[in-house]
């Protein structure tokens, strides 16, 4: 697979001035799709014990939410934390995922949060623990107890492995017939360019008119067909998509962005 992610970029911008840095990866990545591959996620690793080895001191989010839905070789396929967790003394990891899209239960809003540091000892963990639960506490307050109580069920019934594993071919049957479109078509360049993208529910193009807005005003509206604008960038959901209809969302934003 290519590689699509900015690792000297990103290793500079660790070694920029300022003693404390924060980083949030979100991998698979909403928007884009991707993923880092294998190489990369090593690069990643090595650049942030070299950062805290240098005297930074680094909290590292990860945004798993993701997690699992990687539909390529080469791929880094799991996540950065255990890797992580014990890296250096001056690192600090907090992940984030929870059964909301790795689980396929969109709406429930069920989350999880672990930390985990080198030499952080019981006193250090439960006080990050205690103010995470303040903040959640003050903020949504909980999760819907419903949607965790139907989990529970969810996770100790046998045939759960194999609906997710069932769910799972269905999304990546959608994430190979984007590819397929898009290599059948290349004339579509001309007027929208894929980002990198490899994994997750979503893609993004980069569109050549420069107005994705005025692109989504004109997929709606003429085209009947709803997509989310960011800039330059128009994002695709082909997750929520079948696959009969993935050609003509295609040719609808070729449509559309020629005539904006």
């Amino acid at each position: 697979p290519e590689a699509g992610f900015n690792v000297e970029g990103f290793a500079r911008a660790l070694e920029a001035p300022g003693e404390k840095k924060v980083v949030l990866f979100n991998f698979p990545n909403n928007p884009t799709g991707y993923t880092p591959v294998e190489a990369e996620m090593d690069a990643l690793v090595a650049a942030l014990e070299k950062a805290a080895a240098a005297g930074k001191h680094v909290l590292v989010i990860l945004d798993d939410a993701y997690f699992g839905l990687v539909f390529r070789e080469g791929i880094g396929k799991e996540s950065l934390f255990p890797r992580l967790a014990s890296l250096h003394e001056n690192l600090l990891v907090c992940k984030v995922d929870g059964a909301t899209k790795e689980d396929y239960v969109w709406g429930f809003r069920v989350g999880f949060i672990t930390f985990a540091g080198k030499g952080a000892g019981e006193k250090a963990l439960s006080a990050l623990a205690d103010k995470a639960a303040g903040a959640v506490r003050g903020s949504i307050s909980n999760d819907s107890h419903l949607a965790q109580s139907l989990l529970l069920t969810l996770y100790n019934d046998p045939e759960y492995a194999g609906e997710k594993q069932r769910a799972f071919e269905l999304v990546k049957s959608r994430f190979d017939a984007v590819n397929a479109e898009l290599a059948a078509h290349p004339e579509y360049r001309e007027r929208f360019v894929p980002l990198p993208y490899n994994s997750g529910y979503f893609m993004c193009v980069k569109v050549a008119c420069g107005d994705a807005e005025a692109v989504r005003q004109k997929l709606l509206n003429k085209y009947d067909t709803g997509v989310i604008a960011l800039g330059d960038l128009v994002r695709v959901a082909y997750s929520s998509l079948p696959v009969a209809l993935i050609p003509r969302l295609f040719a609808n934003l070729y449509a559309a962005c020629g005539e904006v």
